[in-house]
């Protein structure tokens, strides 16, 4: 019992390693079909076959001489084979018990001699054989048993440098996508950080002016006003790195008030004292990633003020209940976007340009926005027509 166990182990363990070779039911390549050409014309058979042996059958990397491309696994030669650590030969397989009545003998290709050469892993697992086969008896020479090894080698090279080129090709598209969070990063620091910078740039000329004027009457004020704004872009910096680094998954959780929070991005909002803006009455408490919803309500209602087009005007932002989510919206009465923009101004990069726009975006707001709600395991969206406001929405897990 303990014998079959360590069998059905190292089985098992050898179709692991012949599937992550990933060869299976791949197409023809020319360097296996060389390599049996080459085979059948030193042992002088008419047929060759590079085989894998998988559960229940096996399949043909590479054939010459027969046009089958797998066979039962019940019936092989190579299943024998792969038990051997040499290379197995039988000389005819009509005097042979365990092949006589095999109907690949009785049958077509009507096999009489067989030589199969181990296809070994670097871990010593045989997925298979290259083999050669001919339809009368013989046997192979000392140079020709040789040279069939050296070849079945050199088709576990090919499949080991095959694995590796998927491997580079691999980490090359890992590679270009990490570059692509990359340059996204640096995109989203330049545009969350540019308000705050502009808001201190302010504050640092009004005080100055003060200084100027020797009006020390709100210097006490407004150097209050630039450690706050500096405050906030600290935790902008930290947000973002945190968040860039990080999955979202891995990221720290914590009861977050959604309406505090809103109250928070308003006043670190300049000009939002120009708005009317109307909360829903008790917006909910997640408990969830603070940055990454902080960063959603940020340029959504940042967006909101900035692209008004007369400055100055109303906002609504509420939320409503969904069975295992929260629908939160950012609504204003602005210029609005015509409905075949709605996809489009969620790519990064894009913006729309219009005459009435104040201020001219980087458009990498929304993007941020789609990018973080989508990890989440929800989806933003918008309501708007021209000239009759815009309403965005995205939806939260409780």
């Amino acid at each position: 019992m303990v014998t079959e166990g360590k069998d059905t182990q190292t089985e098992q363990k050898r179709l692991v390693a012949l599937k992550d070779y990933k060869v299976l039911d791949t197409p023809a390549e020319q360097e296996f079909d060389e390599l049996t050409q080459l085979a059948s014309q030193i042992c002088g058979t008419p047929i060759s076959l590079i085989t894998l042996i998988d559960e229940h059958r096996q399949w043909f990397k590479s054939k010459l001489g027969i046009s089958l491309p797998e066979t039962p696994r019940s019936v092989s030669f190579c299943e024998y084979a792969i038990k051997e650590n040499e290379i197995f030969e039988i000389t005819d397989a009509t005097k042979d018990e365990r092949f006589k009545h095999n109907p690949l003998v009785t049958n077509s290709p009507k096999i009489r001699f067989y030589a199969g050469s181990q296809l070994v892993t670097a871990n010593g697992h045989n997925l298979g054989t290259l083999c050669v086969i001919d339809t009368i008896p013989r046997r192979l020479t000392m140079e020709q048993k040789y040279a069939l090894k050296v070849l079945a080698k050199q088709v576990i090279t090919n499949f080991e440098l095959r694995q590796k080129q998927k491997q580079l090709e691999l980490e090359k598209k890992q590679l270009q996508k990490a570059n692509e969070k990359l340059d996204q990063f640096v995109h989203m620091v330049s545009h969350d950080l540019k308000e705050p910078i502009m808001n201190m740039q302010a504050v640092s000329e009004w005080i100055l002016e003060d200084l100027n004027e020797r009006d020390y009457a709100n210097l006490g004020s407004n150097l209050s006003l630039m450690q706050e704004r500096i405050s906030a872009m600290g935790k902008i910096v930290n947000g973002l790195l945190e968040y860039s680094m990080t999955n979202v998954k891995d990221l720290p959780k914590q009861e977050t008030d959604i309406g505090q929070l809103v109250q928070q991005i308003l006043k670190e909002q300049e000009k939002a004292k120009d708005f009317t803006v109307s909360i829903t009455d008790a917006m909910p408490t997640l408990f969830t990633e603070k940055i990454l919803i902080q960063q959603v309500l940020t340029n959504l209602i940042s967006n909101a003020i900035k692209y008004h087009d007369t400055g100055h005007g109303n906002l609504s932002i509420g939320f409503e209940q969904a069975d295992h989510m929260y629908a939160f919206y950012v609504q204003d009465d602005g210029p609005g976007i015509a409905p075949e923009h709605h996809q489009r101004i969620f790519g990064l990069y894009e913006r729309l340009l219009r005459d009435t726009s104040r201020s001219k975006g980087t458009g990498i707001g929304l993007a941020t926005v789609k990018k973080i709600v989508e990890e989440k395991g929800g989806k933003v969206w918008v309501n708007s027509e021209l000239g009759q406001g815009a309403r965005f929405s995205f939806t939260w897990p409780k």
